[in-house]
């Protein structure tokens, strides 16, 4: 059997990373700790009129933490800037 056809491309492990990464539910603590210290800043602000970490999204601009209160979410980028308007696309 040829190894050679049997590699994936970049695009396929990085499909396979993401696709793993999903299935692996993360609690709020441990969601916490991969937070930056302006994020944790950021969020416990929001958590003050009852948000809640709800994931992290890595992005290009950096891992962005998405917050959820009821159906409304906002995010906080990597520098602690909030946004409670984003533009953000949730999976079903």
């Amino acid at each position: 059997m040829e190894t050679e056809s049997m590699k994936l491309s970049t695009e396929e492990l990085r499909q396979l990373e993401d696709f793993e990464r999903r299935r692996i539910a993360l609690n709020q603590s441990e969601w916490w700790e991969r937070l930056s210290m302006d994020q944790k800043f950021g969020v416990y602000q929001l958590q003050k009129f009852g948000y809640d970490l709800a994931f992290i999204r890595n992005t290009e601009a950096g891992p962005l933490a998405v917050v959820r209160r009821g159906s409304e979410f906002a995010t906080v980028n990597h520098e602690g800037d909030v946004d409670l308007s984003p533009n953000i696309v949730l999976r079903d």
